[in-house]
């Protein structure tokens, strides 16, 4: 989940170029249409590999193209949202969807899933596990808001994720080898990465956020998401694309600069309870690469992972 104000001190997005398509796209995998309404608010960000960024939460759906088949990558926050979503897949190209992957529990993530039906939902293992108490939690959040979306958030039927993985897993789009892993634990316990290597992209969820500061919530591990990403940088090379969950593409770079934020937050954490600071005392006694009121529940859950 992400948060609508704060950026990264640090680093860089990625330079795309303004296209349409990649030279190399074959004409049988998109729609030949004769205007621009197919591909509106996608970005080519690699050859086949599109990402939408939605205003909403500002949480972005990306979409991989192979010769037979499409993978969707998380499926936004509402059914109606996921509605709109697969309506702009279905646009973009004639090809049957292969699967969805949810990078994680979190509902503007998958709470969509259920405008896919029939198609394998894959996640981490975890997150079916998690997903009925995160549900009952963004529901009563809902219940108390005037929000917009309000409505659309609690008439969702959320669909669980019904393929799960520990480790790894393949899929193929045809000629199009997709790897999906769980490197450990970060933002939530479920967190997972999508690779698309003869692109040379990966899709990291919000392990990684450029339009915000990460995101520590009441379910986030403190304490590991530097290992995480750590793990994940070494699946990127110097002309790696980065989707984060919410912002625009980034390199990495960028993921090196704030895994070390990530990391900053994490030791000061082991320093104040180490020391014998009160968890109460915390907070107000660091000097947090991010704002304070960010990092309550990074300090809270810190503290209690170290016990």
């Amino acid at each position: 989940m992400a948060r609508k104000t704060a950026s990264l001190r640090s680093s860089s997005t990625v330079d795309l170029p303004s296209r349409r398509w990649h030279s190399g796209v074959k004409s049988a995998s998109l729609r030949p249409v004769g205007s621009d309404d197919a591909y509106a608010g996608w970005q080519e960000v690699a050859d086949r590999c599109f990402v939408h960024r939605y205003e909403h939460l500002d949480v972005s759906a990306t979409v991989v193209i192979g010769n037979d088949s499409v993978l969707v990558i998380d499926t936004r926050a509402s059914r109606v949202e996921g509605e709109q979503l697969a309506g702009q897949v279905r646009a973009l190209t004639a090809l049957p969807v292969r699967a969805v992957a949810n990078t994680h529990v979190h509902f503007d993530h998958l709470f969509g899933n259920g405008a896919f039906p029939g198609v394998p939902l894959i996640a981490h293992e975890s997150v079916p596990v998690d997903l009925p108490a995160h549900q009952a939690r963004v529901k009563a959040l809902y219940e108390a808001e005037a929000d917009s979306d309000r409505d659309a958030v609690l008439a969702t039927l959320v669909v669980p994720p019904d393929t799960a993985f520990s480790s790894v897993w393949a899929l193929d789009l045809g000629e199009r080898h997709i790897e999906l892993a769980h490197l450990g634990r970060g933002h939530t316990a479920g967190d997972i990465v999508v690779r698309v290597p003869d692109a040379d992209v990966v899709c990291a969820g919000d392990l990684v956020e450029e339009s915000a500061h990460p995101s520590f919530g009441s379910d986030s591990f403190p304490m590991e998401w530097g290992r995480t990403l750590e793990s994940l940088s070494e699946l990127l090379g110097a002309g790696t694309v980065v989707v984060p969950g919410h912002g625009s593409a980034v390199d990495r770079e960028f993921v090196l600069t704030q895994r070390l934020d990530v990391v900053d937050v994490a030791e000061q954490i082991r320093e104040l309870s180490a020391a014998g600071v009160p968890l109460n005392e915390a907070l107000a006694r660091g000097r947090w690469p991010f704002p304070r009121e960010a990092l309550e529940d990074a300090v809270a859950r810190g503290y209690a992972q170290l016990r």
